[in-house]
C-alpha cells in the first residue's frame, strides 16, 4: 500500500540480512522506485497498489509464489478485500513451500473472510505472525482472554487449523499445536511499529533455507530478533532503539550465534 512503504523496506532488508540468496519484491511502482537503488541485488516486480490490484497481477504473484521457497505477504499491504482474495489464492497453491501471513494479510482475511477456515483450507504450510489484537480479530476471542492463556489458546488454534502460530508479545509463543516454544529474548524496544516487519523478513529468510523444521526455524527467528533487540538496548536503551536498527543487528547476532 502507498501508506506503508516503510514496512516493505524493513522486511526486505531483514530478508537480505538473514541470508536469503535470491529475493523478489512485488510492490507498487513508487515503492519499487524507492527501493531499487538501495537494494540493487533484489529482483523487482512493479504492480498496482494492493487496493487496485488486477486479477492478472494477482495471478503473476501466485505464479511467482508457486516456485519460491518461501513467500511473505501482508507487511505494509493495508487491509482490503483484494488482499483477502489474493491471500486465499496464495494459500490454495498446492506446494510444500511455506507462506508467512503477516499484519494486513491477517487483518484482511479476518475482516473479509472467515480467517480460521481460510487458513485451515490451505494446501501449503502456513505460518502466521499475529500480535494479540490481530489474534483476537482472526479468532474472535477477546484480548484479555488471549493474554491470560497465551500458550494454551495458541496451541489449540494451531492444532485445529494446522498451522504454525507466532503469537507476538512479551514471551512470544511459537507453536504448531504439538510442540511449543516460549521465547525469552527481547524487550520493550521491540514494541515499536516496524519491529514486526523486521521479524517477518528474518523469518522468511530462515524458512527459505528449510534446513530444519519450520517450527524450529520460526523459534530461531524470534530468538535472533529478540537477542538483537537486547544487544541494541544495551547501547541505546529500550527507548532509543529503532526498528531500522534491527536488520543489521540481527545479522550480527547470527554471526555471534554461529
Amino acid at each position: 500500500s502507498k501508506k506503508f512503504h516503510g514496512a516493505a523496506h524493513l522486511a526486505l532488508e531483514a530478508i537480505l540480512r538473514g541470508g536469503c540468496g535470491y529475493t523478489e519484491l512485488a510492490g507498487d511502482r513508487e515503492l519499487v522506485s524507492s527501493l531499487l537503488y538501495k537494494f540493487p541485488e533484489v529482483i523487482y516486480t512493479a504492480l498496482s497498489p494492493t487496493e487496485e490490484l488486477s486479477d492478472k497481477e494477482a495471478e503473476i504473484i501466485c505464479q511467482k509464489s508457486s516456485v519460491a521457497s518461501a513467500t511473505l505477504i501482508g507487511s505494509g499491504s493495508d487491509s482490503s478485500e483484494k488482499l483477502c482474495n489474493l491471500t486465499v489464492k496464495l494459500l490454495s497453491i498446492d506446494t510444500t513451500y511455506p507462506i508467512i501471513l503477516d499484519a494486513d494479510a491477517l487483518n484482511s482475511i479476518a475482516r473479509y473472510g472467515k480467517a480460521l477456515d481460510v487458513i485451515k483450507a490451505a494446501k501449503r504450510p502456513v505460518i502466521i505472525t499475529p500480535h494479540e489484537m490481530e489474534f483476537s480479530r482472526i479468532t474472535g476471542l477477546c484480548v484479555n482472554e488471549i493474554r491470560s492463556n497465551r500458550s494454551s489458546i495458541a496451541e489449540r488454534i494451531a492444532k485445529d487449523v494446522g498451522c504454525i502460530i507466532i503469537l507476538k508479545g512479551h514471551n512470544t509463543v511459537i507453536t504448531d499445536g504439538n510442540k511449543t516454544y516460549v521465547n525469552a529474548t527481547g524487550n520493550s524496544a521491540l514494541a515499536k511499529g516496524g519491529s514486526g516487519d523486521a521479524l517477518a523478513g528474518l523469518l522468511t529468510s530462515l524458512l527459505a533455507s528449510a534446513r530444519t523444521s519450520l517450527l524450529d526455524l520460526s523459534a530461531l527467528a524470534c530468538y535472533i530478533h529478540g537477542e538483537a533487540g537486547d544487544s541494541l538496548a544495551a547501547v541505546y536503551s529500550d527507548f532509543g532503539v529503532t526498528p531500522s536498527d534491527l536488520p543489521r543487528e540481527m545479522a550480527k547476532t547470527i554471526k555471534r550465534l554461529s
